[in-house]
């Protein structure tokens, strides 16, 4: 390679294209998911660990995606949480 001249890695090039092609992306994921809800199931019994976390988590996760979505928390438990694994 000469001096002087300057080549892009494919690091900063890739990064670049991430960053366009993410763009128009904001709106499709607003139409998306206005006025819809997101389930979160969990396997196990409500007042556990996995249920408290999976509250706080589901109380603010709403207000970062675009649409603003409604997001509930419901439990699932049984045979070791393979219910909520296999709960479609």
């Amino acid at each position: 390679m000469k001096r002087g001249t300057k080549r892009w890695s494919p690091f900063v090039v890739l990064i670049a294209l991430i960053i366009l092609a993410g763009t128009p992306a904001k709106s499709t994921a607003e139409e998306f998911y206005k006025g819809k809800t997101i389930r979160f199931v969990v396997g196990f019994a409500a007042g556990g660990g996995y249920d408290l976390a999976a509250r706080i988590v589901g109380r603010h996760m709403g207000k970062h995606i675009p649409g603003n979505p409604t997001i509930i928390v419901e439990n699932m438990t049984g045979a070791g949480s393979l219910i909520a694994a296999n709960y479609t």
